[in-house]
């Protein structure tokens, strides 16, 4: 596995050639057309994150016309004001619905006024995540199209994104490997589910003892590896299940999903380093919380008092 390299791009200008040369980092094939008006012209870019997952946010002010190949990502474009309308390899769109780049397609858009958000996702980072659900070591990622299947799946790909972005602009979240690769899949697994795929996955079928077996197997996993930044994917990878095959392996033989015991594994694990934690030293649970994959302070000290009976501070102070 390549390991990803960092993304940072930040500028704004009112000179069209500088645009397209910032534009141009971002998305190697890219070119806007002669603007008309250069005294209103302004583009502004703002890109983080690495070559697995950036998330960016464009603007364009004034008239423009443009095309692009996007080359090394499937990249999600989300218009938030302004007007778009495009054509992606022949198929038409615009307005303010979400749509989807893949490596290798011609893209031609008419831009007024346009703010976009944005999400390129490494075709290696996708490709492995795909196979993990899907169970297929032979799968490679291709879509049917560049509209989502249907608004309920656009819906759930805004809420997601909306996660992703909030947890990366922290930046103690985003020096954590654990949490980055849980945001890595989160997006991925989004890109996947609302996206039409092209072609039927392959779904492998255990019978019930293999479950069992793979069961036990993703367990013993979980409790060696809970310090690491392991997904529900490399679980499934490590018991030889796709992930849907493990999560009905889990509800059959503990009532509960991969994901879940993961985190209650790792909420056990924070519990414990509160119990031997120094406050005066300077210990806290927020430290401690990260540790341990928990971004969200209410949610950890809420699920703590759920099953230890008091918050983490009054475990801390012990």
């Amino acid at each position: 596995m390549t390991p990803a390299t960092p993304v940072s791009l930040h500028l704004a200008t009112t000179d069209p050639d500088a645009a397209n040369e910032a534009l141009q980092q971002v998305y190697s094939r890219a070119r806007m057309g002669t603007v008309q008006d250069r005294t209103s012209f302004l583009y502004s870019q703002d890109v983080d994150g690495d070559s697995d997952l950036n998330l960016g946010h464009l603007t364009f002010r004034g008239s423009i016309a443009g095309h692009m190949v996007v080359d090394g990502a499937f990249s999600v474009m989300l218009p938030r004001a302004g007007g778009v309308s495009w054509r992606i390899d022949g198929r038409a769109g615009g307005g303010p619905g979400l749509f989807l780049l893949q490596p290798g397609q011609e893209y031609y858009g008419e831009v007024d006024r346009l703010s976009v958000a944005s999400v390129n996702l490494g075709p290696e980072a996708l490709r492995r995540t795909a196979r993990d659900v899907h169970g297929d070591e032979s799968l490679e990622v291709a879509f049917d199209g560049p509209h989502p299947v249907s608004p309920g799946r656009a819906r759930y790909w805004r809420s997601t994104h909306e996660f992703v972005a909030q947890a990366l602009t922290d930046p103690a979240v985003a020096a954590v490997p654990l949490l980055r690769t849980d945001l890595l899949r989160r997006m991925s697994v989004a890109t996947l589910e609302t996206f039409a795929f092209l072609g039927d996955p392959r779904t492998r079928r255990t019978s019930t003892t293999d479950r069992q077996s793979a069961y036990r197997r993703a367990v013993e996993y979980m409790r060696a590896h809970l310090s690491s930044p392991i997904t529900v994917e490399d679980v499934a990878r490590h018991a030889g299940l796709s992930t849907i095959e493990l999560t009905r392996a889990f509800r059959s033989h503990a009532g509960t999903t991969p994901g879940s015991c993961l985190r209650e594994l790792r909420l056990a694990a924070a519990h414990e380093d509160l119990l031997q934690a120094d406050p005066d030293a300077g210990d806290t649970v927020r430290a401690i919380a990260l540790r341990w994959g928990m971004v969200h302070s209410g949610d950890f000290a809420r699920r703590h008092r759920e099953v230890y009976g008091e918050s983490p501070v009054e475990t801390l102070r012990r």
